[in-house]
């Protein structure tokens, strides 16, 4: 399976990293962008996706969650998960029946893209997601396809936390008193791209990875995930 996982879409949108994900979909040009996870105006949302991608030759369509979701996933080429609220995005997919379509055609070699709460999804739950699960969402189980979780927009301290908070860091560790698959808390302007079973970091900052019963450790561009 072939998945690119982006912290953040930056500003201008998807600036930082339009050239990783043109270079990841290959010849694979005609994709579909997922507006599930945004409340707000998703044809704006997909219109500033053609604004960033068309540029570099990508056909963008619309995967509408409520609108014939199957005939434009079986159109696509390759897939992009947008961001927004993962709760709100799981709980869309859910009803529209499109976690095993998806899975599917991931698994038959559809190149996948995340960002943010699409990049969530892409692990085997979204119990790591930053989000508040405002919509009551039930049932947490993601694409799985890749074998960790993700945390986007991961930062080790905040400056802005109220004194004696808990660190991100300390509600990951939680997670792993729970749970036994690797998490990967990814800093902003970062990538990782998972390939063949492998990853590889990509962008200007790190991803963390988190495992039970070992010490976090940190992995700059270039470098491969060890899990």
């Amino acid at each position: 399976m072939r998945v690119l996982l982006i912290s953040n879409s930056g500003k201008p949108f998807l600036e930082h990293c339009r050239e990783a994900i043109t270079d990841f979909v290959g010849p694979a040009r005609r994709v579909a962008f997922v507006t599930a996870a945004s409340y707000d105006d998703e044809s704006a949302y997909h219109a500033m996706a053609v604004q960033a991608l068309g540029p570099v030759g990508l056909e963008v369509l619309h995967l509408r969650a409520e609108d014939r979701p199957q005939a434009t996933l079986e159109k696509a080429e390759t897939l992009f998960v947008g961001g927004g609220n993962t709760y709100h995005l799981l709980r869309r997919l859910q009803q529209a029946g499109l976690l095993p379509a998806i899975r599917a055609r991931v698994e038959s070699g559809m190149p996948y893209i995340g960002s943010s709460a699409g990049a969530n999804i892409a692990g085997p739950n979204i119990l790591t997601t930053n989000d508040w699960n405002v919509d009551g969402t039930q049932g947490f189980e993601a694409l799985g396809l890749v074998p960790f979780n993700i945390n986007p927009h991961y930062l080790e301290t905040d400056p802005v936390m109220a004194p004696f908070s808990e660190t991100r860091d300390e509600r990951i560790g939680q997670y792993l008193k729970v749970h036994t698959n690797p998490v990967a808390g990814i800093e902003e302007g970062t990538l990782v791209r998972w390939e063949d079973g492998a990853g590889t970091v990509l962008g200007k900052g790190r991803v963390r990875v988190f495992q039970r019963g070992r010490p976090p450790r940190d992995f700059r561009a270039g470098e491969r995930l060890q899990l």
